[in-house]
């Protein structure tokens, strides 16, 4: 009888270790999948120059205190801060600088020490408590399921509430964004229509480009 016991768990201990394996591989591919799609949406809200501003999350250490901490902020004030903390201008040569430094950080961590450049991102409208203590009682990952669906907004006239919701989506591979002349209204952003606007904008400077040239 112990033969046959030895025998059953030799068969069955290859058989745990493979399904282990597997396991690990899914959960590996799965949070490789997660980071690819939060890159390919921080490059999307820092390449967008429209009035309608993307929100991205990255890491911020504040070299006057040496606190690291996420923080959520819309694409143009990060551009922005940039500017002020390496001290470069909007001139082209300037802009190419800061693109090339926004798009090569594919960790999202950046290191400010500027009061103004800190302040552009708005790093104090919420605290990592502030966003615990929300995620806490707000089911975040129904609302990916929801908005995944199809289109959505929600009005949210409160800017330290918009972000907490936009910086809880963005983990999730939820892109969102508000416009800068009809502010209140947090919209999910579907990739299909990024590459409408990117297409149209192209298109528009070609044009462009042709008339300059006559």
């Amino acid at each position: 009888m112990n033969r046959i016991y030895t025998f059953l768990l030799i068969c069955l201990i290859p058989g745990l270790f493979a399904c282990n394996q597997t396991s690990s591989i899914k959960s590996t591919n799965s949070l490789t999948s997660l980071d690819s799609l939060i890159y390919k949406n921080y490059t999307y809200a820092i390449k967008n120059k429209s009035t309608f501003q993307y929100f991205l999350v990255v890491k911020v250490k504040n070299l006057n205190t040496s606190l690291i901490r996420e923080i959520c902020t819309k694409g143009d004030f990060l551009t922005g801060a940039l500017h002020i903390e390496n001290k470069i201008g909007y001139d082209s040569l300037g802009i190419l600088k800061i693109e090339n430094i926004e798009k090569n950080n594919k960790k999202r961590f950046f290191e400010f020490k500027d009061t103004m450049a800190l302040n552009n991102l708005e790093i104090n409208t919420y605290s990592i408590e502030d966003l615990n203590n929300f995620e806490r009682t707000h089911n975040i990952d129904s609302l990916v399921q929801i908005i995944t669906k199809g289109k959505w907004g929600l009005y949210i006239p409160d800017d330290k509430e918009m972000k907490l919701y936009a910086h809880s989506l963005f983990n999730r591979g939820i892109l969102t964004g508000e416009s800068n002349c009809y502010g209140g209204t947090l919209k999910h952003v579907e990739e299909k229509l990024i590459i409408e606007r990117n297409n149209r904008d192209s298109i528009w400077n070609i044009r462009m480009n042709s008339l300059r040239k006559k």
